[in-house]
């Protein structure tokens, strides 16, 4: 049983994984995600690998523009609050390079100020909710 009292892992996939026909096709894509809870991070790699991705975890924004300023990824899932300050840095950098971004955070609440642009989750999510995100966002 994942977090929240969510099922989660392969079983959870396997059931979500009906209808993925009208999911993005993630084939070759290298997707960023960062994420500062382990736990959260390799549910979404593993999510990630199931869909033919290759999955980049990086756990603050340092090392997360440290890997951009060298690296290019094709999309990415960001948490909003990490333990070192809000993505904002990371969020202006991915929009500068128009590479489209989902949030999924555990706290909505920091972000209601905030002007993204982009899908925003609620944690904990199902692999049907972080793929109906990207398929909006990689269109």
């Amino acid at each position: 049983m994942g977090l929240a009292g969510k099922q989660s892992g392969p079983h959870m996939l396997d059931r979500d994984h009906r209808g993925s026909e009208n999911w993005p096709n993630l084939r070759g894509k290298r997707i960023l995600i960062l994420e500062d809870d382990p736990v959260f991070a390799v549910d979404y790699c593993f999510q990630l690998k199931r869909l033919g991705a290759t999955p980049v975890f990086e756990p603050t924004n340092q090392l997360a523009l440290q890997y951009l300023a060298g690296c290019n990824v094709d999309a990415a899932i960001v948490d909003y609050t990490l333990g070192d300050g809000c993505c904002a840095p990371v969020l202006e950098l991915l929009t500068a390079r128009q590479i489209p971004f989902i949030i999924i955070s555990g706290d909505t609440f920091a972000m209601r100020e905030a002007s993204i642009g982009a899908p925003v989750l609620s944690k904990p999510v199902t692999p049907a909710d972080i793929w109906s995100a990207l398929s909006r966002v990689l269109h």
